[in-house]
């Protein structure tokens, strides 16, 4: 869900580091490279993850400024799967491989005639599917460094972190509610009065 529509789950990092005295020079040639890209049936390519503008998420082409608004940046990311069934695909393989030792007359293909009918027909088939398609959003503020993700999924956290870490080359620190909150008592010089507390309810258990 984006997050212009309003209340969604959320996680929340903090950039590590200090931006460079070049990142706004060179933040558009950055984010074009790990930019998304249509998957290549041709070549065999399942799957496809970059970067898009979240406003225009089919431009092919934008601009850092196309992402900023003040000190917040709002970063878009395609990811496009393609997969098909494979059962189907073995059973069209064995007939491939028949037809080939029919029309050759021959009782066994060698492992290259193999391999190349099975890529032939990897090929086709993914060519044939339509791809799976989701979309996650980021806010990045450039004055707290704190960035908080459209989604909850570990993995897919895991992979956006790895993505902004390759583009940025900045990484993105887990911001976990128990941190944010001991950081906040810490600075309000709260530690002792929540370390005395827990004792009291750590002891009231026992006693029990």
């Amino acid at each position: 869900m984006p997050f212009r529509s309003g209340a969604l789950s959320v996680r929340r990092f903090v950039v590590d580091g200090e931006l460079p005295e070049t990142f706004f020079r060179t933040a558009t040639m950055a984010v074009r490279r790990y930019a998304y890209k249509p998957i290549d049936a041709e070549r065999g390519e399942r799957e496809s993850f970059g970067w898009v503008n979240p406003r225009d998420v089919l431009a092919e082409k934008f601009e850092w400024e196309d992402l900023v608004d003040g000190n917040l940046v709002l970063l878009g990311v395609r990811r496009d799967r393609k997969a098909f069934n494979k059962v189907l695909y073995k059973a069209r393989r064995d007939r491939l491989f028949a037809d080939v030792r029919r029309e050759r007359a021959i009782e066994r293909l060698s492992r290259q005639n193999r391999l190349a009918i099975e890529e032939e027909l990897t090929v086709r088939m993914l060519s044939e599917v339509t791809p799976t398609i989701s979309f996650t959003e980021l806010v990045w503020d450039l004055n707290t460094g704190d960035v908080f993700v459209g989604a909850t999924s570990k993995a897919l956290c895991e992979r956006l972190a790895e993505l902004f870490a390759s583009t940025f080359d900045l990484t993105l620190v887990p911001r976990f509610p128990s941190m944010m909150g001991y950081e906040f008592m810490a600075q309000q010089g709260l530690e002792e009065n929540f370390h005395a507390a827990t004792a009291a309810v750590a002891g009231q258990g026992e006693g029990a």
